[in-house]
């Protein structure tokens, strides 16, 4: 894993990224990108041009444009700004069946600490305790070199370089074969920092639970802190696993 964070790359999980995730799953957008800045447009109208480059964005609104604080602004105030931006333009039954679907999603039953701790305690050998200091994540039994997973704030300790709002109610998983792909398409759900190598590697990700809801997405997280757990077990508790 890598070495300590340093604070010059503390920042929260908002980026390029996340902004271009959000915008594009929003209701009859369309994208187009010259010179690499992205613009996103409803019925030919921007409200959001993003520049991956230099991690900059710009929200249009109806009245006045504004630079997003990638980074420094928490993933839900960025989100807001962007859904508000494309609300002062999109077409009222738009507006009116997207808030109708995020009142749906709202209504899935929400991912806990408590329901993924369940799951990883059901993997064979997978305990909680210590995994460095007196800092607690889940290993195979105590052997502090199988950490594979942690909560963040509160019950655990901050996330590298990873700034609050977006560290609270957070679970790392350490070893994530998936990480480009997962970072690539599902931005708007996964996320890393600078601290858990580079994103276009094999490594670490990060998840605010909040964003997830529902049987389908609890499988997925399921799915990927087995495969962490697997990068870490004995071979006889894996074909005690697959048994």
């Amino acid at each position: 894993m890598p070495g300590p964070p340093r604070k010059v790359d503390n920042r929260t999980g908002s980026n390029a990224a996340f902004a271009s995730a959000i915008a594009a799953r929003l209701p009859e957008v369309t994208t187009a990108t010259r010179r690499g800045v992205t613009s996103f447009k409803v019925d030919d109208d921007v409200f959001l041009t993003v520049h991956p480059a230099n991690g900059e964005a710009t929200v249009h609104g109806a009245e006045e444009d504004a630079d997003l604080a990638l980074g420094r602004a928490g993933r839900d105030e960025v989100r807001e700004q962007i859904e508000a931006a494309w609300e002062d333009l999109a077409p009222k039954k738009r507006v009116t069946a997207h808030r109708a679907a995020r009142s749906r999603r709202a209504k899935q039953p929400a991912i806990t600490q408590n329901d993924m701790r369940g799951v990883i305690l059901e993997l064979p050998g997978a305990t909680e305790g210590p995994i460095w200091g007196k800092d607690l994540g889940f290993l195979i039994g105590t052997e502090k070199r199988t950490r594979f997973a942690r909560f963040g704030p509160p019950a655990g300790s901050r996330v590298g370089n990873l700034l609050p709002p977006d560290d609270v109610d957070t679970l790392v998983v350490f070893y994530c074969p998936q990480k480009p792909e997962l970072l690539a398409s599902c931005a708007d759900r996964y996320f890393t920092t600078p601290h858990y190598g580079s994103v276009d590697e094999p490594g670490g990700v990060i998840v605010r639970l909040s964003e997830h809801r529902g049987r389908a997405e609890l499988a997925e997280l399921a799915e990927l802190v087995e495969d962490a757990w697997r990068e870490v077990a004995t071979p006889d508790l894996i074909a005690q696993r697959d048994g």
